[in-house]
Order: structure tokens, then C-alpha cells, then sequence
């Protein structure tokens, strides 16, 4: 079932979802974003709000966190704001010292998307164009950002997009999680698993320096499973460089899914993508009216940040005309 309710004031709509377990999640136009993730996991009857949330647009605008958005046309961070396409040079906004994060200024995250409800698929999907030129990016592209809550308690966010030109495009949801509810307290506890051998070490720039380094005997390695805290209590220039985590972690096979558990035992969030890489950051530079340093995780599936201009990270490049699709699960169980 899905109600409709305004978001804040204007073009802002909310859009509440929920499932035969009672499990609810709500969404926004406004950045095509993820706003709650309510499972019914206490004693009490209370929900707990699993998701990093805002109550209203104007919230989201005062902050750079990208909470819950879709982020297009190419998350993560392009060096020196450019690149090639088919031998020709592209500049895009630049809006981190030099470097373009996350599509550049004022990009989709901050739009009122176009919106579609299905009741009877229990899916809200959202839509818009992102113009030619936008930001420095060729090609008119239309981008479809769909979400889909089902009775196994599984938040399914597929995006597809079709370019009118060749251009680069690499998607991702930025939504940001603490399974305790309580964004007030460190994840530090929670355990993390992840079927990665190799992760992307950053550069003082905090741009991958185009290695994949093995993670074996790293605080890195969550092969078999180990809490976020082994990254925040070690002297590991990786992890001092960021103060936590803010790195690409590449799947050793995709669909192999991500799990992480809450120090209380009484969630567990699994999730399966069809991309290469899950770029995973620990809230290390908090803006407290949100969250405390350390509150909040966000597992970002996408492919190998600034792809397009690292030698062996694999492409992003959008052919004209081709369809670009990409699926990420987000399962609870409690």
C-alpha cells in the first residue's frame, strides 16, 4: 500500500510505503531519495527508523550529505573535474577543490523529480531529465529512479537511464543506515560482512590512486565478518586518512550479498547488487543536527569511483541509445 502526503511545502511530496509484515518505507520526490526505513522490531510496538531522515525538503537542502538521494549523472569524485569521451574533452563543475563530487552544483539530488505510483506492484518511480550539457555532462539523458518494497521485506532500487549522446554515467543511492535506530551512537559495533579480496586505496586527494590492493591483513578485511570499529581504532594510513571509511570495496562476485548486523542482534540488512563495487563510508564528517561521528553507514553500489579516467577500473561509458539498468536489494530481517 502506498499514501500520499505532502513533504515540507510546494512541489515536495511524500510517499509512504508499507508491507503485509509491517515493515514501512518512505520516499521523496525531492531527490528522488529514501526518507525512512521503519521496521517493527520493538517490544513496545514502536518502529524502528533504521534510515538517516529529514522531515522536510528545506532539512535535506541545509545539509551536503546527500542523505537517501539518487545521485546522478556519476557519483564519487572525477578528477580534475574532466575527462575524455570518444577523444574529446569534457569539463564539469567543479565543487570540491578541483574535483567534481557526485555530479557537480545544484545536480538531481536537489530536484523535484517526476513522479509515477503503482499500487498494485507496491513501486514508486521517479523521473527526470538531466539536459545536455547539465554540469559539463553531454547528452540529454532520461533517468528513471524506481523503488519497490515486497513482502520479503526487500526495498528494491533499480535505475535506468538512455542517453540521446555518449556520455559517462554511474549512479548510486546515498542512503545512510544505523540499525540500532539511534543516530546519537557510533556503528562502530556493527558487524560487517563483505565477499571483497580487494579495495581502492585514496590518494591525500581522497580520489583512488588506481590500485585494488588485497585486503588480507588490512582492516579491510571483512571476509569473515568483523565490526566497523577495527577500521575506527587503527593506525592504518587508510583508515587515519579518513578517519573511518570512505573507500570502493570490489566484489569478488556480484549478487554475492552484503550483510550487516546490529550490535543488539535484532536486524540484519543483506544486500545483493548487479555492480561492481560498494563504496562503503562511515559518517566522518558529520553534521550533528543529523547524526554523531561515527552515527551512520551508507554501502553506495555502483561501479569503481572516477572509472573514467583510472586505466583498469573498468567503463562508464553510456552509448547512445543504449539502456543503462542497475539493481540494488535492500533486505531486512529482524
Amino acid at each position: 500500500m502506498i499514501e500520499q502526503s505532502q513533504f515540507g511545502k510546494g512541489e515536495a511530496l511524500h510517499f509512504f510505503l508499507s508491507n503485509a509484515n509491517g515493515m514501512k518505507v518512505g520516499l521523496t520526490n525531492f531527490g528522488a531519495r529514501i526518507v525512512e526505513v521503519l521496521l517493527p522490531v520493538e517490544e513496545d510496538g514502536e518502529f524502528r527508523n533504521v534510515s538517516l531522515s529529514a522531515s522536510t525538503d528545506e532539512e535535506y537542502r541545509r545539509t551536503d550529505l546527500y542523505p537517501g538521494s539518487t545521485i546522478v549523472p556519476v557519483a564519487g569524485r572525477i578528477s580534475g573535474a574532466q575527462t575524455e569521451i570518444n577523444g574529446v574533452k569534457y569539463c564539469f563543475t567543479e565543487n570540491e577543490s578541483g574535483r567534481t563530487l557526485h555530479g557537480g552544483m545544484d545536480t538531481a539530488n536537489e530536484q523535484y523529480w517526476e513522479t509515477s505510483v503503482d499500487q498494485e506492484n507496491n513501486q514508486v518511480t521517479f523521473g527526470m531529465v538531466l539536459k545536455d550539457g547539465f554540469n559539463g555532462f553531454p547528452g540529454d539523458v532520461m533517468v528513471k529512479a524506481i523503488y519497490r518494497l515486497t513482502d520479503a521485506n526487500e526495498l528494491m532500487v533499480e535505475y535506468r537511464a538512455v542517453s540521446e549522446r555518449d556520455t559517462i554515467f554511474n549512479p548510486t543511492n546515498h542512503v545512510y543506515f544505523n540499525l540500532i535506530g539511534d543516530f546519537t551512537q557510533s556503528v562502530a559495533e556493527h558487524k560487517l560482512i563483505i565477499a571483497a579480496s580487494r579495495f581502492a586505496p585514496l590518494g591525500e586527494d581522497n580520489l583512488p590512486t588506481g590500485v585494488l590492493q588485497d585486503v588480507t591483513d588490512t582492516p579491510f578485511d571483512f571476509r569473515s565478518g568483523g565490526t566497523f570499529a577495527q577500521g575506527f581504532d587503527s593506525d592504518f594510513a587508510q583508515n587515519v586518512l579518513v578517519k573511518g571509511y570512505d573507500h570502493p570495496w570490489l566484489l569478488d562476485e556480484v549478487d554475492v550479498p552484503v550483510r550487516v548486523v546490529s550490535p543488539d542482534g535484532k536486524v540484519e540488512l543483506i544486500v545483493r547488487t548487479n555492480q561492481p563495487s560498494v563504496v562503503i563510508y562511515t559518517y566522518n564528517y558529520p553534521v550533528e543536527e543529523f547524526a554523531t561521528f561515527h552515527g551512520a553507514f551508507s554501502l553506495e553500489c555502483q561501479a569503481l569511483p572516477n572509472a573514467c579516467n583510472l586505466d583498469g577500473f573498468g567503463s562508464i561509458l553510456l552509448e547512445k541509445g543504449q539502456e543503462y539498468v542497475s539493481e540494488t536489494i535492500y533486505q531486512f530481517r529482524w
